[in-house]
Formats: structure tokens, C-alpha cells, sequence
């Protein structure tokens, strides 16, 4: 995938996994626990669904229990603040 189609398909469900991405970009990466209370919700696998799917298309990868982006996740994040859809870090 290209980072126009990931762009897009982040903002497709952004209340969903482009809410997860936004949150590890954000703060440069984050624990389950972290995104699962930041995310505002009690359940367990939303987040890990959606985790799931940013690794799936090689956005995020946990390492030692840590979600970061990955390069392609940081080109990404770097074309919505390029595209001001995020405000400038």
C-alpha cells in the first residue's frame, strides 16, 4: 500500500484504527494498557483489533510490549501533517 491509501483508509474509521494510529504517532509509541485507557474503552480487543490491522499493513510493531510506528507508519504520519489533517508536532 502506498501512504495515500493508508491515509485514507486511517481516516475511513477514525473513531476506530485511525484513533489507535493517532495515538501512538502522537506520543511516539505506547503500551496496550496505555492505548486500551487512552482509547476510552473497558474491552480489551477493540484495541487489539485494530492493532492487529496497523501491523497487518506494516504501520505500528510492538517490541517489548511497545507499539511504535514503523518507517511506513512515519511516512503516513508525515503526510497527514503535510496534508494538515494533524496539527504540526
Amino acid at each position: 500500500m502506498g501512504v495515500t491509501e493508508d491515509i485514507n483508509w486511517l481516516k475511513d474509521d477514525e473513531d476506530g484504527v485511525g484513533k489507535v494510529f493517532m495515538l501512538i504517532a502522537n506520543r511516539g509509541g505506547a503500551k496496550l494498557r496505555e492505548l486500551r485507557e487512552l482509547f476510552g474503552t473497558a474491552d480489551w480487543w477493540p484495541v487489539k483489533n485494530h492493532l492487529r490491522a496497523l501491523t497487518d499493513r506494516n504501520l505500528v510493531i510492538g517490541v517489548e510490549g511497545i507499539y511504535k510506528l514503523t518507517e511506513n507508519g512515519r511516512r503516513v504520519f508525515e503526510g497527514f501533517k503535510a496534508m494538515e489533517y494533524v496539527e504540526p508536532v
